[in-house]
């Protein structure tokens, strides 16, 4: 009893060892957690296992690669915004939960966490880290560090996926120049033309240009369009764009149609949660009668399967940031053909 007061001189004293000695207890019910996240911000949407050794037998016995990321949590700001920044994007989270093991370690709790990371030789109280494995273990890319972009992740996850020699899906691929679009790494600039429905389809057929949108500028029929500059330069592109009948403006003052994306509007499609890259492909496949199953992901196709889709969805689903849309229509429909 004299040691307890000597221990503990204040009523400030006391209430930090209590708050440790529940943070100690929250530690070892989370190290005996199969799967968590959600309930943690750093962790995104992810459905993430903790065990490190059971995510290798599972790669092994469903011959997927794994997805170790080592996160601080709770983490630092960069930390939340690589859990709500990166690690939410629905179609991020998607292509993770069916093409990887994906595994956290959190880099600043002991036990079997601290044991992980001594054996990868990764610090702790660090900032996000993912490393790709393969399911015996072995690195099968150099890790993701040093960068906490979607864009970043996105790169690697291709890279894991070609190196394996299995397929990217178009909608991933989509993914990823609809990122260069958020993080400014595209070009924009606006066309004039006969008619922008026309426009739209025309402009999207070029392999570099990333979306299209019909709208005004001034009472006249234009055509915004967002590209690659790597993979065009803005001079190719316009003169791709007069040999079609179309026009460069520099005329500010650009209003969206509300009927972009006609033909897509015409379609069940509309109903659907979609990115922006996704739309333009779509709305050009549509009247030209191509393949739709590879610009959708597994669980959008699932929902346009649903008879109830147009009910609960929106007419204009399509055009909202699907960030927003894809919870909305998860809560009236759920994940469709997966465990919820």
């Amino acid at each position: 009893m004299k040691m307890t007061n000597r221990l503990f001189q204040s009523p400030l004293d006391y209430a930090i060892a209590a708050k440790r000695s529940v943070h100690q207890a929250h530690i070892i019910a989370m190290q005996k957690k199969e799967i968590s996240y959600r309930e943690h911000r750093e962790l995104g949407e992810v459905a993430w296992l903790r065990d490190h050794d059971r995510a290798l037998a599972l790669a092994v016995e469903q011959v997927k690669p794994v997805l170790l990321l080592f996160q601080e949590v709770p983490g630092c700001s960069t930390c939340v915004r690589f859990g709500q920044d990166v690690l939410t994007h629905p179609l991020m989270v998607e292509l993770i939960a069916d093409r990887f093991v994906p595994v956290a370690i959190f880099n600043n709790h002991p036990g079997t966490d601290a044991e992980i990371l001594r054996r990868y030789d990764e610090p702790s109280w660090n900032n996000p880290v993912v490393r790709f494995l393969g399911p015996d273990g072995t690195e099968l890319l150099p890790k993701l560090a040093d960068r906490y972009d979607a864009l970043g992740l996105h790169e690697k996850i291709t890279a894991v996926l070609e190196m394996l020699g299995d397929d990217v899906p178009g909608y991933f691929r989509l993914l990823g120049r609809d990122l260069l679009v958020e993080y400014g790494l595209s070009k924009c600039v606006i066309y004039t033309t006969p008619c922008f429905w026309s426009g739209e389809t025309s402009l999207a057929q070029h392999p570099a240009v990333i979306t299209t949108d019909a709208g005004w500028v001034a009472g006249e029929e234009v055509v915004q369009v967002h590209f690659d500059p790597r993979e065009v330069s803005r001079r190719d592109l316009d003169a791709y764009a007069r040999a079609e009948g179309f026009n460069p403006t520099e005329s500010g003052g650009f209003e969206f149609d509300r009927e972009r994306q006609f033909y897509l509007r015409k379609t069940p499609v509309r109903y659907l949660p979609l990115t922006p890259a996704q739309r333009t492909r779509i709305n050009l496949a549509v009247p030209y009668r191509g393949w739709l199953a590879d610009l959708l992901s597994p669980q959008q196709s699932a929902w346009l399967a649903d008879p109830q889709l147009q009910r609960l969805s929106g007419d204009e689903a399509y055009r909202q940031d699907i960030r927003q849309s894809w919870p909305s229509l998860m809560a009236q429909l759920g994940l469709i053909g997966k465990e919820k």
